[in-house]
């Protein structure tokens, strides 16, 4: 990946063609990573708490996300955690034609904290999940660049420093479990080993009540008002997905 001046505008930097609208929006984004840390001497004398940074477009919506990739990130590592029917998965792997994805799932039924449709029983986790493998198998253009983990999210991290699986991954997306709590553990746990310029998001930036449901909202808001970052949304009028971005300078954090 190509990039520029670290003050050039995000658009720029990126080397991804964006619509004004969008190359405006990510412009704020530049202007506020790079204001993130106050100089010292201001922090000694400014006793205001912080104020959680609103949420700002990412320029384009949800479909587009493939396109943003191949344009940005190209050939790289990439993690979908929540496979499912292997919809977005398919998608991703038609849309962003350089990447390789790793599907983390362990297609089986939750018996607690996970009360939603999509958690079916444990046959049908497993017919999903031999209905997609042969699906992938068979479909032109994507053999070798994808690989299944059944694991539990959280846990593949540790996994995947260990058994030394491949440089850090460029971009994670979350589309498991919504509640407050899985969200925030998959943030987390996931964090640390994002490569430097890479890309965290995930569906759905809503939150339902206290977030044991539906707290995705609630997490991504949380964790990154707690490392300074900017969260960016997605066009999408009904349940926008969100996005990090893990600047250099943002090291391990």
């Amino acid at each position: 990946l190509k990039r520029s001046s670290p003050m050039a505008p995000l658009g720029a930097r990126w080397l991804c063609p964006m619509p004004s609208s969008a190359a405006t929006a990510l412009a704020l984004l530049l202007a506020l990573c790079a204001g993130a840390a106050a100089p010292a001497a201001a922090a000694a004398t400014d006793w205001t708490l912080p104020v959680p940074r609103p949420p700002q477009p990412a320029g384009f919506g949800f479909r587009a996300l493939g396109g943003f990739l191949q344009q940005n990130l190209g050939n790289a590592f990439g993690v979908l955690l929540g496979v499912g029917s292997g919809q977005l998965a398919l998608e991703l792997l038609d849309t962003w034609p350089q990447g390789v994805l790793f599907l983390v799932d362990p297609y089986i039924h939750l018996r607690r904290g996970y009360d939603r449709p999509e958690n079916v029983d444990d046959y049908e986790q497993q017919r999903m999940y031999e209905h997609l493998r042969n699906v992938l198998h068979d479909k032109p253009g994507v053999q070798g660049r994808y690989s299944f983990v059944r694991e539990f999210s959280f846990a593949v991290p540790k996994i995947w420093r260990e058994k030394q699986w491949g440089p850090d991954p460029r971009f994670i997306y979350l589309d498991a479990n919504p509640s407050y709590g899985a969200v925030m553990t998959d943030l987390r746990a996931w964090w640390p080993i994002l490569a430097d310029s890479g890309t965290i998001g995930g569906t759905n930036y809503s939150t339902l009540g206290d977030g044991t449901a539906v707290g995705v909202k609630m997490a991504v808001d949380e964790f990154a008002h707690g490392l300074g970052l900017q969260v960016f949304v997605t066009s999408d009028p009904s349940g926008p997905s969100w996005l990090l971005l893990k600047e250099a300078s943002a090291g391990g954090r």
